[in-house]
């Protein structure tokens, strides 16, 4: 156990539910928004995440489910580590309604009750062995790998390389890459990183950073670095709140991980962690990777691809309940006595 409290936040959506579809109907998207429908698909999955962070973290005191408004009918809302928060319980009047990710990950800290040190999930991402609070803090500091890297914008399509672009041009107006890595060296070439750090070296020359890796897992964080943010960066994050969809023009959460590693506020570590994708990754890659111990966090991704959604839902509920075939204390008891539909 450790000697302060640790929460995980996930927030979660509904994307079937006529009540969320019609008010989001309401809002029409700016020109170079997303509002593409695999961002809000559901793939009826969530109780395995559930399952993991009971069998494979039991030593979180809470964890704080971000919502609209619905929530899965399996689920026992009276357990004693849960807490439902909904949009307007933490998210300013202004930035409401919202149908993006940004406003609803870079508003965290605002979640009553929420501890100094939190993990933040999505619901795609899942623990898959035991895991302990060290995996995530060392005396209170986050756990992280820090990786430089490029950005590159291979297709108009894709919105994550603009968004990582904001995000990097607010750290480069404050920090100096050679200044960071000057004082910071030993994080920067930690040993741990493995081949990974001979990225560091190729991005070595510069005063910019150019990017940094990203793993798509889950993240820890403390709720003092987002205030900070919030107090150097508030103009950026105020424009993104206010986008009802993601767009092109936003920071995302990463900005708050890209402080951190500036500031040096991190324990170095190797990643334990894998990124697959629904309809490219074969079932059989991703059944292996929930069973493979080498990894302790899986992100099962849905991306905008072409695909049969009943047939690969049928797929991963048959490797879900493999790897994760016993019901847990957030399902209600009727339904833990019963199959996955």
């Amino acid at each position: 156990m450790s000697d302060y409290p640790i929460d995980i936040v996930v927030p979660w959506v509904d994307g079937d539910d006529p009540a969320w579809r019609a008010q989001r109907a309401m809002y029409r998207p700016e020109h170079g928004s997303d509002n593409n429908e695999a961002r809000f698909r559901e793939w009826d999955l969530f109780r395995y995440w559930f399952r993991g962070v009971e069998q494979y973290a039991p030593w979180v005191r809470t964890v704080h489910l971000i919502t609209w408004g619905h929530l899965p009918p399996w689920l026992d809302t009276n357990h004693p580590k849960l807490h439902i928060v909904n949009h307007k319980d933490y998210i300013p009047e202004q930035y409401l309604p919202t149908f993006s990710s940004h406003p609803i990950e870079n508003n965290v800290h605002r979640i009553p009750g929420l501890a100094e040190h939190f993990i933040l999930f999505n619901d795609d991402v899942y623990l898959t062995q035991p895991t302990k609070p060290e995996d995530f803090f060392r005396g209170g500091v986050p756990v992280d790998t820090a990786v430089l890297g490029g950005v590159t914008i291979s297709d108009s399509v894709s919105f994550m390389p603009y968004i990582a672009l904001n995000n990097l041009a607010l750290i480069n107006e404050r920090f100096s890459k050679r200044e960071v890595l000057r004082r910071d060296f030993k994080k920067w070439f930690h040993p741990k990183y493995g081949k990974l750090a001979l990225y560091n070296l190729y991005y070595l020359p510069g005063r910019n950073f150019p990017g940094v890796r990203s793993f798509h897992t889950c993240l820890a964080y403390r709720k003092s670095t987002l205030q900070q943010v919030w107090d150097a960066c508030g103009e950026a994050m105020d424009r993104t709140c206010k986008n009802r969809f993601r767009s092109r023009e936003d920071v995302s959460q990463y900005l708050f991980r890209y402080w951190r590693l500036a500031k040096g506020e991190f324990v170095p570590a190797k990643p334990n962690s894998v990124y697959l994708t629904i309809g490219e990754d074969d079932a059989s890659v991703m059944e292996a990777a929930l069973a493979n111990p080498r990894y302790k966090v899986v992100c099962i991704n849905d991306d905008p691809t072409s695909l049969s959604f009943e047939q690969e839902q049928k797929k991963l509920h048959a490797i879900f309940e493999k790897a994760y075939p016993t019901s847990c204390a957030f399902e209600k008891d009727a339904d833990r006595k019963g199959d996955v539909q």
